[in-house]
C-alpha cells in the first residue's frame, strides 16, 4: 500500500508550508485523497482524489466544516464518530499519530464505503501543533475480504469444534509440529508448538501405537507415494489419562523426479474416544450375548431332553415343553426391556403365573430388582411349581389357593410359595424333573432352597441375595 510518507526531518513549518505551495496538479495526482487542516481544524488543501472520495467538494477554510470533508463518518461497529473525534482531529488536537485507521465513510448520494487513514500532526519549530495532513484510501474490497475470511474461518473452527477436530503442521527441518488451538486440546497441549524428537513422542503417544505412527509417516514421506499420512493412535493427556485420535494429512514436496523430496505434513485430527469405547462395549456386548445365548440353549437343551425322558405320550409331551419355553421366554421379555440389567420380580411373578387361574393366587410383596440369571431362574421355578399345583395341587380344585409373597431382608429377597385348600400331599416315590429344575434354579440364583410336602399343601422357600442398585445390576451383569 502506497501512502504519502512525511520527512521528519524538515521542519514542520516548513513542511506544511511546502505542502501548502504544492501544485494543485501534483496534489491531484497523487492515487489517495490527501487533505491538511490548520489548527483551528479548517481545511486548507485538498486533492481531486480525496472530493472524489467524498463525494463532495468541502470548502477551503469553512469553520463550519473541520477537521472532515465527509457527509458522515461510522465506526466498523456502526457507531457515529463526529468530527471533533475523527482521527484528524485527535491528531490536531493531541498530536497523536494514526496509521492504518479504518473507518465506514458515507457520501450524500447514499455511498459506504471503508477508509484508512494515515494522520500525522504537524509543530512548529517550539512544539506547538500547527496542523495535521491525512493521507486516506478506499479499501472497501480488503475490508470485504478480510470479514469474509474471517467468517469463513470462525465457520471452520465451529465446525472443527463440533467435529471434535483439530489441524496441524508438520515441518521436517526442524521437526516441530504446530497444532491449531483445537488439535491442542485434543493432544493435551498448553502451546501450539511441539518438539517432535524421541522424547515428546515417547512422552505424548502411547508406546503401542509408535511403531504403526512410524510406519505410516515413512510410507508417506517415500517421495515414490502419493504423500497421504492416516493413522490412529492413543495419546497422553495432561491429567495421564488416553485419548484416542484419528490423524491424517498430504505431505507437502519440494522438486520433481529424483530430486522430489518431503518438506512437511499438513493434516488435521479427530477425537476417537467415543467411537473406541462404542467398540468396546460393542465388543463386550456380543461376547455377553454368545455367553446368554449358550447359557440360554444348554437350558432349552436340558428342558427338552428331561421333559422328554420317560415321555409316554408326545401331545402332552410337547404341551409341557412348549409351556416351559413360554416361561423362560417371558423372562427374556422383561429382561431385554430393561437392557438385561435385571428384572422386576412383581412383574416376573405376574407373568410367569398369567397363564394360570388368577382368582385363586394371591401375590404380595414389593415392586424390587433382581439379577438376570435369578430372574430366569425364579420364572422357570414359578412355573413348575404353579404346573404341579395346577395338575396336582391346589389350582386342581375351585375352592384350591396359592399365596406367593416376597419380602426383603437383610440384603436378600425371601420368596415363599403356600399352598392351600387343594388334595391331601404325599410326598413323591421319586423326583420328577420339575422337582429337579427348582434346585437347579436355586443354585442358579446363588441363594437357598427348600421344597416341603405338607399334607395341607406344597410349601416352597426360595432365599437368594439382592443386588443393591442399577448400577450394581450392571455391575454385576
Amino acid at each position: 500500500m502506497s501512502l504519502l510518507k512525511f520527512d521528519r526531518s524538515v521542519p514542520t513549518p516548513a513542511l506544511f508550508a511546502s505542502f501548502l505551495a504544492l501544485d494543485q496538479a501534483i496534489l491531484d495526482a497523487l492515487p489517495i485523497g490527501v487533505y491538511a487542516c490548520d489548527v483551528e481544524g479548517r481545511i486548507v488543501r485538498v486533492n481531486q482524489r480525496a472530493v472524489e472520495l467524498w463525494g463532495r467538494a468541502p470548502k477551503l477554510r469553512d469553520p463550519e466544516q473541520k477537521f472532515c470533508g465527509s457527509f458522515r463518518v461510522e465506526s466498523l461497529d456502526g457507531d457515529f464518530i463526529p468530527p471533533g473525534e475523527t482521527p484528524m482531529a485527535l491528531a490536531v488536537l493531541t498530536g497523536k499519530s494514526f496509521e492504518g485507521v479504518e473507518a465506514v465513510v458515507h457520501n450524500p448520494d447514499g455511498k459506504r464505503w471503508v477508509a484508512r487513514v494515515n494522520v500525522a500532526p504537524l509543530r512548529d519549530d517550539d512544539g506547538a501543533v500547527v496542523g495535521g495532513i491525512n493521507c486516506f484510501q478506499d479499501v472497501t474490497h480488503e475490508h470485504q475480504m478480510r470479514v469474509a475470511l474471517e467468517r469463513q474461518q470462525r465457520t471452520f473452527d465451529l465446525a472443527m469444534i463440533a467435529s471434535n477436530m483439530g489441524t496441524w503442521r508438520y515441518t521436517l527441518a526442524d521437526n516441530i509440529c504446530i497444532y491449531d488451538h483445537n488439535a491442542q486440546r485434543l493432544y493435551g497441549l498448553t502451546e501450539a508448538r511441539f518438539l517432535h524428537d524421541k522424547d515428546g513422542v515417547e512422552a505424548k503417544f502411547h508406546p503401542a501405537d509408535m511403531d504403526l505412527m512410524w510406519a505410516r509417516v515413512a510410507r508417506a514421506l517415500d517421495p515414490q507415494g502419493d504423500g497421504r499420512y492416516e493413522v490412529e493412535y492413543r495419546v497422553r493427556q495432561r491429567d495421564g489419562s488416553w485419548r484416542w485420535l484419528s490423524a491424517w494429512g498430504l505431505v507437502e514436496f519440494e522438486g520433481e523426479g529424483a530430486g522430489r523430496k518431503p518438506v512437511a505434513i499438513a493434516g488435521a485430527s479427530r477425537d476417537l474416544s467415543e467411537l473406541k469405547q462404542s467398540e468396546e462395549l460393542q465388543r463386550l456386548l456380543t461376547n455377553e450375548l454368545n455367553h446368554r445365548v449358550k447359557n440360554t440353549l444348554a437350558t432349552v437343551q436340558s428342558i427338552v431332553n428331561q421333559t422328554l425322558r420317560g415321555a409316554v405320550e408326545v401331545d402332552a409331551a410337547r404341551k409341557t415343553v412348549n409351556a416351559r419355553l413360554l416361561a423362560l421366554a417371558g423372562a427374556h421379555d422383561l429382561l431385554t426391556a430393561r437392557a438385561w440389567a435385571g428384572a422386576d420380580i412383581a412383574d416376573l411373578v405376574a407373568r410367569t403365573i398369567a397363564p394360570f387361574p388368577a382368582g385363586q393366587m394371591v401375590l404380595d410383596g414389593p415392586s424390587l430388582v433382581v439379577l438376570p440369571t435369578q430372574a430366569l431362574a425364579l420364572s422357570l421355578a414359578l412355573h413348575e411349581l404353579a404346573t404341579n399345583a395346577a395338575k396336582y395341587g391346589a389350582l386342581s380344585r375351585p375352592e384350591g389357593r396359592v399365596e406367593i409373597c416376597w419380602s426383603v431382608q437383610e440384603g436378600e429377597v425371601d420368596l415363599s410359595w403356600r399352598e392351600s385348600g387343594g388334595p391331601p400331599v404325599a410326598p413323591p416315590s421319586r423326583r420328577g424333573f420339575g422337582s429337579r429344575l427348582i434346585e437347579h434354579a436355586s443354585r442358579d440364583i446363588a441363594g437357598r432352597f427348600r421344597l416341603d410336602f405338607d399334607p395341607a399343601g406344597v410349601r416352597c422357600w426360595i432365599s437368594a441375595a439382592l443386588a443393591p442398585s442399577e448400577e450394581g445390576l450392571r455391575a454385576s451383569a
